[in-house]
C-alpha cells in the first residue's frame, strides 16, 4: 500500500487518501455485492418478504459493478504498477493483501455477470447458476469485506489498530453500505411502491446492524483511552484534529441520523431511500476516513 507522512516524529500516517477511498469503495462494493446477492436468492426461490422488481436489479447490479470496479482502481494507483498486484497473486507467501486483492477480482467478475444478466433482456440464467452465482459472490465479498480490517489489524507499527474490532467494524460498515446502496437503487425505481415490504425489512436490518457498530465504535475508543500508547490516538478521535469529523460526519450524520430515519421508515418512498442511503454511505467513508488518519507516534 502507498503511504504519506512517512517521517518521524508524531502526527504520522500510515495511508494516503487513494487507500481510504478503496477501503471505502472496496467495502461498500462488497456490501453491496453480499446484499445483492441475498435478493437475487430470494428473487429465484420467490421469498415474498425481500422479492425485489427485475428494474431495480437492473439499477443496482451495474451501481455494485462500477463501485468495485473503482475501489480496483485505487488499489491498482495506489500499488503504483499494475504488475504489482501479478506480483501479489504469484508470490508464495499468502498474505491478507493478496486473499484480499483475489477476492475483489473475483467480487468484480461476480458483480459484472450479474450486471449483464440484468441489462439484458435476452438473457435469463437457469436457478441453479443464479444461485451458484450469488454463492460465489456472497463468499468474495465477505472476503473483500474482512481482510481491510485484517490488514490494518496486522501492521504492528500503529498500536490503535491491533484490536480485533477493526475488522467487525469494517464488516459491519460494509454491510450497512451494501443495503444503503440497495436503498438508492430503490430511489430510482418507478415500480418500487408494491414493494415497500422489502425495503422496510432491509431497514429494520440495517437498523440492528447500526446499533452493533455504534457499540463496537464507542467499545474501540474507550479501549483505545485505557491503553498508554493509544490514549493520544483516542484523544484526537474525541477531542482533537479528527473530533469535527468523527462526532459530525460519523457519529452524527452517518450513524444517528440514518438510525432514526430507518426506525421511523413504514412507506417507504424515493426521497426516504435516497436519504438514508446517502447518510450511510456518509458514515462508512467517515468510518475509514477516521480510522485510517489517526496519527501515530
Amino acid at each position: 500500500m502507498g503511504s504519506c507522512g512517512r517521517g518521524r516524529g508524531a502526527g504520522r500516517r500510515v495511508f494516503n487518501v487513494l487507500t481510504t477511498s478503496y477501503l471505502f469503495l472496496g467495502g461498500t462494493g462488497a456490501g453491496a455485492l453480499a446484499v445483492l446477492c441475498v435478493l437475487e436468492c430470494a428473487r429465484v426461490l420467490r421469498w415474498r418478504a425481500l422479492a425485489m422488481p427485475e428494474e431495480f436489479f437492473a439499477r443496482a447490479w451495474p451501481v455494485c459493478a462500477v463501485t468495485l470496479a473503482t475501489g480496483m482502481l485505487c488499489l491498482l494507483a495506489d500499488l503504483g504498477r499494475p504488475d504489482r498486484l501479478l506480483g501479489l497473486f504469484a508470490s508464495p507467501t499468502p498474505s491478507a493483501m493478496a486473499a484480499g486483492s483475489f477476492a475483489l477480482v473475483v467480487a468484480l467478475g461476480c458483480a459484472a455477470a450479474f450486471s449483464l444478466v440484468a441489462l439484458l433482456d435476452t438473457v435469463r440464467l437457469p436457478r441453479a447458476a443464479v444461485l451458484a452465482l450469488a454463492a460465489a459472490g456472497a463468499l468474495s465479498a465477505a472476503v473483500t469485506a474482512t481482510y481491510t480490517g485484517v490488514l490494518l489489524e496486522s501492521l504492528a507499527s500503529v498500536l490503535l489498530w491491533r484490536t480485533s474490532l477493526v475488522p467487525v467494524l469494517f464488516v459491519l460498515s460494509s454491510a450497512s453500505c451494501g443495503i444503503a446502496t440497495a436503498f438508492l437503487a430503490a430511489s430510482f425505481v418507478e415500480t418500487r411502491h408494491p414493494y415497500r415490504g422489502p425495503l422496510v425489512w432491509l431497514a429494520r436490518i440495517d437498523g440492528g446492524i447500526v446499533v452493533v457498530e455504534a457499540g463496537c465504535l464507542a467499545a474501540f475508543v474507550l479501549l483505545a483511552f485505557a491503553g498508554e500508547e493509544t490514549a493520544a490516538a483516542a484523544r484526537a478521535l474525541a477531542f482533537g484534529e479528527l473530533a469535527p469529523v468523527f462526532w459530525g460526519a460519523l457519529a452524527a450524520a452517518g450513524i444517528a441520523a440514518p438510525f432514526a430515519l430507518e426506525a421511523a421508515l413504514r412507506r417507504p418512498d424515493a426521497r426516504a431511500c435516497a436519504c438514508i442511503g446517502v447518510l450511510v454511505l456518509i458514515g462508512g467513508f467517515f468510518l475509514r476516513y477516521c480510522i485510517v488518519n489517526v496519527p501515530w507516534t
